[in-house]
């Protein structure tokens, strides 16, 4: 029979944690979240905190090219998608858009704070800054 060391633990789950250690060294970072609660994720939450993805403001001015809005001369995709996705308002003459690499236009102010939180187009989810950091 294995003795018990003054942790509680077996000999033999000593060996089996040094051997886990020496192939993965963060081994004991690593979470199954699959079969996690809603309550534990909720918990694990708190524990983490906020992670944020998103781009810096001197980021954001590089990745983001600021246009006017012009309704003439646009086709009829464009008359369609006349709207920011993030504030869901109808673009005026006066306002200045924020196009993206992706081509997707937003009203400047709206795509900057999205920015801020996220480092993603909120319609393709493509990268608005790659590592570069310029509109490609």
């Amino acid at each position: 029979m294995i003795e018990e060391n003054n942790l509680g633990r077996s000999a033999a789950e000593l060996i089996i944690d040094e051997s886990r250690e020496a192939s993965d060294p963060h081994w004991d970072m690593r979470l199954d979240i699959d079969d996690m609660s809603y309550e534990e994720l909720l918990a694990l939450e708190e524990r983490i905190g906020n992670v944020n993805t998103g781009l810096a403001d001197e980021k954001i001015s590089s990745c983001l090219m600021e246009v006017a809005w012009c309704s003439y001369g646009c086709t009829q995709n464009d008359k369609e998608n006349a709207s920011c996705v993030i504030c869901l308002e109808e673009y005026k003459l006066t306002d200045s858009l924020g196009r993206l690499k992706c081509g997707h236009n937003f009203h400047a102010d709206c795509i900057k704070k999205w920015l801020q939180v996220k480092n993603a187009c909120p319609v393709c989810k493509a990268a608005a800054a790659d590592d570069s950091g310029g509109i490609k």
